[in-house]
């Protein structure tokens, strides 16, 4: 990464496996769906596409340094899987995480999906 001055942000963008890495973790403000699942791939014909989710957090306490990347995407991954399931998705496929830095913290985090509604048995 490059040292960028002032209030510049800096994007890092994370692969999909780290966000596969922090699923576990959950927030109050957007807890996990459980319903809905994550795949790797684009699901088969059966299923219906019901559009792009886009999941967003943000650092709280910015400038404490307590608010770790890994908790940003896990939030924004939350909150992508929340907005899934309210449109009656079974599944989403999620694009990598953008993290957004300043002065060297992560201060939010953006991830997109793309929604589905997949028959029982389809995938």
């Amino acid at each position: 990464m490059r040292n960028h001055q002032g209030s510049r942000h800096v994007l890092v963008a994370l692969v999909v496996g780290l966000s596969w890495s922090v699923l576990g973790c959950a927030t109050a403000s957007s807890p996990p769906a459980p319903q809905v699942i994550p795949v790797s791939g684009v699901p088969g014909p059966l299923c219906e596409n019901l559009g792009t989710v886009i999941g967003e957090s943000e650092a709280r306490e910015w400038g404490s340094g307590t608010t770790t990347s890994e908790e940003l995407t896990s939030q924004a991954m939350g909150d992508a899987m929340h907005r899934a399931a309210q449109r009656g998705a079974t599944h989403i496929f999620l694009s990598p995480v953008t993290v957004r830095q300043k002065d060297g913290a992560p201060v939010s985090a953006t991830m997109t999906g793309a929604a589905f509604r997949c028959p029982p048995g389809a995938r």
